[in-house]
């Protein structure tokens, strides 16, 4: 009888082995086309609508964007790099959050000692904000938007052009985060 019972699973087993490499053949070989666009747009992938950098925070755009890259800093917090899809100033932006016990060490894109920035203040809710502004590579210039909210400290940080000046770059920047980021 166990003899048996010992022959009846090995079937089972078998049986079951054959229907999912069956199933696999079957998938593999009818793989699927991209359907063309009728408009001769370009398609767009992984583009997405919002992020959440915290419980009680999370970037919604108003246009849509595409995540290039995603991670957790010190397990508490979180990091994501977006490319804007507007034809605005800043077309590419790196969205950070950590707790409070990590923020003397956040790991910014960019931090330069030696260069003094062009510091610009702003009224964000009830709290006030900062928005740094340093001249990067190329004449370029490196923005960094920074607020806490809920013990957690935001960061959004860019690089763009020299083509406005610090002072304008900072109010867009901050009224881009404005537009953006939602609360709780």
């Amino acid at each position: 009888m166990k003899w048996a019972i010992k022959i009846l699973l090995v079937m089972i087993f078998s049986l079951i082995t054959v229907c999912q490499s069956t199933k696999e053949t079957n998938v593999s070989t009818s793989p699927e086309t991209p359907q063309p666009n009728p408009n001769g747009e370009p398609k767009k992938l992984h583009l997405t609508k919002e992020l959440r950098l915290t419980y009680h925070a999370v970037w919604v755009a108003k246009e849509n964007f595409e995540l290039l890259k995603s991670g957790s800093i010190f397990g508490t917090g979180n990091s994501y790099e977006i490319r804007l899809d507007a034809e605005g100033k800043i077309q590419w932006m790196r969205l950070s959050s950590t707790d409070r016990e990590n923020q003397s060490q956040f790991p910014y894109f960019y931090k330069d000692e030696v260069q003094n920035p062009d510091v610009s203040y702003f009224v964000w809710g009830t709290k006030k904000c900062s928005v740094l502004v340093f001249p990067y590579r190329d004449s370029q210039l490196y923005a960094r938007w920074e607020g806490i909210h809920n013990g957690f400290l935001l960061v959004f940080e860019t690089i763009t052009p020299n083509s406005t000046g610090s002072k304008e770059l900072a109010r867009v920047l901050h009224q881009m985060v404005l537009q953006s980021l939602d609360l709780y």
